[in-house]
């Protein structure tokens, strides 16, 4: 199976691959046991072949980002396509990165971080707004319950699109929300000056250019939007000349299905040329004294809430997933996406420590009244 295969999954591939939709976030076993062993072993095949070339060199060469690029859109379908299970067993339905405080619960941090970005924007009942690649739909249901506001999820696989679909319908929040299959870099032309604001959360990053995106949540705003976002970018820390610098972020890139991580720069840069105004920046991964750093939920020891997250619960879903694969349970490839999960993870620790990469810099960008 080819990439654009993957990235044209029909709505009965999508039930070929996954089978019927499990509404149970916990239900881990239930959607690895259902998937089409074959159709899963290709897809995970067709998402590692993109990053063969980058094995043995870190160097990310022109060439091989531009490949990334080219194919991003089907590269990115393809991985959420095998990691969404293992987010929602391990993470929850928000698949975001959150800066905690002191005493707080991963729920709590994680909330705090999206309801933050409704109060940004002054959301409200009487509004629209569209949210940028929204996974499967948790910061978007949480912001319609903080604000009241009708709100748009836009994203380009169809698995997660059913996923909100069915979670809207069991919670309730059909009136108040809809979900939309497309590509945030070529939105559907009836999305244009729809909306009073639109936000991303840790989404864009998917996108080959970020000018791409960004010009069309231009286009989707009314005259005077707002867009919030919070961007995966390097920091000025970050050396291109320092070999282990460039592991680390290859490593982030490859695990989570980036073509070329951009810097604090060039975001905004990106998000001027395509005519934002850019009301305020900053990276919410600067800490003070009561902050718990974002990496922790990887890093940290165990603790029963948030033991799935840790290292040690990694490593036990890592052999559990090895385990059902081998007594033909789970589907051929599930314990490679364990696996190059777990190294992702730990590579997105280094980013953090080391302080050349943050998932959280916030921009707050305004369509001028007379575009």
């Amino acid at each position: 199976m080819s990439s654009s295969e993957v990235d044209h999954l029909d709505s009965e591939g999508i039930k070929e691959h996954h089978g019927e939709i499990i509404y149970d976030a916990n239900g881990f076993i239930k959607k690895i046991y259902r998937k089409d062993s074959q159709l899963n072993r290709r897809i995970v095949d067709s998402y590692v072949g993109m990053w063969k070339e980058d094995k043995e060199d870190f160097s990310n060469k022109d060439d091989n980002i531009q490949k990334r690029r080219e194919n991003a859109q089907s590269m990115t379908n393809a991985f959420y396509d095998i990691v969404t299970d293992f987010y929602e067993y391990g993470w929850g339905e928000s698949f975001h990165f959150a800066r905690g405080y002191k005493g707080d619960t991963f729920e709590q941090s994680i909330k705090r971080h999206e309801q933050y970005l409704a109060v940004k924007l002054g959301l409200n009942e009487k509004q629209r707004a569209l949210d940028v690649g929204c996974g499967v739909g948790g910061p978007l249901r949480e912001i319609v319950r903080l604000s009241g506001a009708h709100v748009t999820g836009l994203n380009n696989n169809g698995y997660q699109v059913e996923r909100c679909k069915a979670y809207a319908k069991k919670l309730g929040l059909e009136d108040k929300s809809e979900y939309i299959k497309g590509d945030f870099t070529t939105m559907p032309r009836e999305l244009y000056g729809k909306f009073d604001s639109a936000y991303a959360i840790e989404a864009t990053v998917h996108s080959p250019k970020l000018e791409m995106v960004y010009g069309e949540v231009f286009r989707a705003l009314k005259p005077g939007g707002l867009f919030a976002t919070y961007e995966w970018v390097t920091t000025p820390n970050f050396d291109e000349n320092n070999p282990e610098h460039k592991r680390i972020i290859h490593g982030i890139e490859e695990g989570n299905s980036i073509p070329s991580l951009s810097s604090y720069k060039q975001a905004i840069d990106a998000a001027k040329r395509v005519g934002f105004e850019l009301i305020e920046h900053e990276d919410m991964a600067t800490l003070s004294e009561c902050h718990v750093p974002w990496y922790m939920t990887l890093k940290g020891g165990f603790s029963f809430s948030g033991f799935r997250m840790t290292r040690i619960g990694r490593w036990t879903t890592h052999k559990f997933v090895y385990l059902l694969e081998c007594l033909h349970i789970a589907a051929p490839g599930s314990t490679e996406v364990a696996c190059f999960l777990n190294k992702t993870a730990d590579a997105l620790v280094e980013g953090g420590e080391t302080g050349i990469f943050t998932p959280m810099f916030f921009m707050l960008l305004r369509k001028p009244t007379t575009a």
